[in-house]
């Protein structure tokens, strides 16, 4: 799918899974894993021997798939079907498999008590490697796939026009937590010349250079914030989204200032922002910008014409 196409998708996806629980669910990740891995076995009931606890197989990668999505979520509920899971895969399916992935269908990531059960998984099992599969990863999956295969996977046709768009559920808590930061307006980041450089060599434009180098005083709020998240992979998986997104961007046009919009579209949506949040997305950016998961620095020893000052 193109740039627009992706960004379609997202609110029917969404109104797709949150309408899919147990049995449903199962069936619609099947599909879903069928269509992106030929290796994926769909493993269904067979009478007494039901489905020797899989929802599915990758026999490539040597992954079992076990599915949650009850009609009404809990932590407590939810860590029992994954101890549950886990202790019948290996009684039943014991040596079949090195990868235990759990799916759900939350968009709200990772429980605390879901990352504990998690942790003492990986303990007690130091030879299986452990995965958690949610919204965030399905809606990156189908977004890699060719419109006709979505329209066929969500059954209804994506929509033709797409003047506005949303942007990325997990990340509107951190969008409004740096809406409602009052960051002084004399208060400075220091950039050291790696970052003046990247300005420079991104070949944006002046003002997005000045609105970058000034959100960059927020980039500590966002550490702080994903230092205090319990989920301690959302971070880096945020990161591997832009520079997928970025290297999207970057394959579809050669201009700067519409890779940059691309990536604010694909944060925040496209729906006009009231100036707090756009300050946020754009602190967001910055972040991801300085952090060098979104464009590209300048090569070992470059210096521009300025001497390395931004423009």
């Amino acid at each position: 799918m193109d740039f627009h196409e992706r960004y379609a998708m997202g609110p029917v996806l969404w109104s797709k899974l949150i309408s899919l629980t147990g049995t449903a669910f199962q069936e619609f990740f099947q599909d879903l894993m069928s269509l992106q891995h030929p290796g994926f076995v769909d493993v269904s009931t067979s009478g007494s021997l039901g489905d020797l606890s899989s929802d599915g197989l990758n026999l490539q990668g040597r992954k079992l798939y076990a599915c949650y999505a009850p009609e009404i979520p809990g932590a407590e509920k939810t860590v029992g079907k994954f101890n549950n899971d886990l202790r019948n895969a290996l009684e039943k399916r014991g040596g079949s498999f090195d990868t235990f992935v759990f799916v759900h269908n939350s968009a709200r990531g990772t429980h605390p008590s879901i990352s504990v059960a998690l942790t003492n998984a990986r303990d007690a099992h130091p030879d299986l490697s452990f995965e958690l599969v949610d919204f965030r990863h399905i809606r990156d999956w189908v977004g890699q796939m060719e419109r006709r295969q979505v329209e066929d996977l969500l059954g209804v046709q994506l929509p033709l026009v797409h003047e506005t768009t949303v942007g990325l559920h997990e990340m509107v808590e951190l969008l409004n937590f740096l809406a409602a930061q009052r960051i002084p307006a004399d208060s400075e980041m220091a950039l050291d010349a790696v970052s003046e450089d990247k300005l420079v060599f991104s070949e944006l434009s002046q003002p997005s250079q000045a609105d970058l180098r000034d959100a960059m005083k927020a980039c500590p709020e966002i550490d702080g914030y994903y230092r205090d998240r319990a989920d301690v992979t959302e971070r880096d998986e945020v990161a591997a989204r832009f520079h997928r997104e970025y290297l999207e961007a970057k394959a579809t046009t050669s201009d700067p200032e519409q890779m940059l919009l691309q990536l604010r579209i694909y944060l925040a949506g496209s729906m006009t922002p009231l100036p707090a949040h756009y300050r946020a997305a754009t602190a967001v950016l910055a972040y991801f910008f300085e952090t060098c998961d979104i464009f590209d620095s300048p090569p070992l020893g470059w210096r521009s014409s300025m001497g390395g000052q931004a423009l």
